[in-house]
């Protein structure tokens, strides 16, 4: 919906509205692309403790031996 706004303002010659709109749109996209990006980065920090883990496991299972 927000770039349509900016269309229609940009359309109806208001720059001031259609900067403030464009502005709002971005906003939006960069929290949505940080968010993406964290969850991502928490997604791989939890992948390397799991092989972390795994590795642990498998040294405590030679020492057993």
């Amino acid at each position: 919906m927000s770039l349509e706004k900016i269309v229609a303002e940009a359309i109806e010659n208001k720059p001031l509205d259609m900067k403030e709109a464009f502005e709002e749109e971005m906003k939006t996209r960069i929290a949505a692309a940080l968010e993406e990006k964290y969850k991502k980065a928490m997604k791989e920090e939890d992948d390397e403790e799991d092989e972390d883990d795994d590795e642990d496991d498998d040294e405590d299972d030679e020492e057993d031996e």
